[in-house]
């Protein structure tokens, strides 16, 4: 039976050489190729095909959520399991619903990656259980509470704006739009401003 192919993605050389060193260790499992940014990797895996693509989310030039949205619209076929340090539930869940099949934290044990990339493989996801969403209904009551101005910044944030943009599209000041988002992150019990457009881009919240 032919080794199953895989391409990962990484900006960190060590991480990489781990992931490499891993995958050299799994019986069945062949590396295919590696990409160090958004851009790279999206052209290397529609040129190699590779069965398996594993892909952080924070890297250069492109996020490897618009990284992984682009190459499962062109080949739908590819599977992608997301191997990051960044492991707010809402972050991953966002990048999940691009289409990547499983989450790994990059404290993972070589056994674990193997387990994760073969039920994968397998037409399977994998995610570990202390990442998993927390209750919908407590993110969409956290959401409840912000205002129709909260509401509106965010949705202008989530469609990429920066806040210098938002205040001229809005007509209020910088300085107060800022206010805004530190209101929103507080409602909504996060960290930052990516956690809070990420909850409410998964329900869709923010729609008119």
């Amino acid at each position: 039976m032919e080794p199953r192919r895989v391409v990962i993605c990484d900006d960190h050389e060590i991480v990489r050489e781990a992931l490499k060193a891993r995958i050299d260790q799994a019986p069945g499992l062949e590396l295919a190729g590696e990409a160090v940014d958004g851009a790279e990797v999206v052209d290397l895996t529609l040129e190699l095909k590779p069965d398996l693509l594993i892909i952080d989310i924070e890297l250069p030039k492109a996020s490897g959520i618009s990284a992984i949205e682009e190459i499962l619209a062109r080949d739908p076929e590819v599977r992608i399991l997301i191997f990051t340090a960044h492991g707010h539930p809402d972050v991953i869940d966002l990048a999940t619903r691009t289409g990547a099949a499983g989450y790994l934290p990059k404290s993972a044990s070589a056994s674990e990656i193997e387990t994760a990339a073969r039920k994968v493989l397998e037409g399977g996801t994998y995610f570990p259980k202390s990442k998993r969403p927390g209750s919908e209904s407590d993110e969409l009551e956290r959401l409840r509470r912000l205002s129709p101005r909260e509401r509106q910044i965010l949705d202008l944030l989530a469609s990429g704006m920066r806040a210098q943009g938002v205040a001229t599209e809005i007509g209020i000041q910088t300085a107060t739009v800022y206010t805004h988002v530190r209101n929103i992150v507080l409602k909504l019990e996060v960290d930052t401003r990516t956690q809070a457009v990420a909850i409410a881009t998964r329900y869709s919240f923010l729609d008119p």
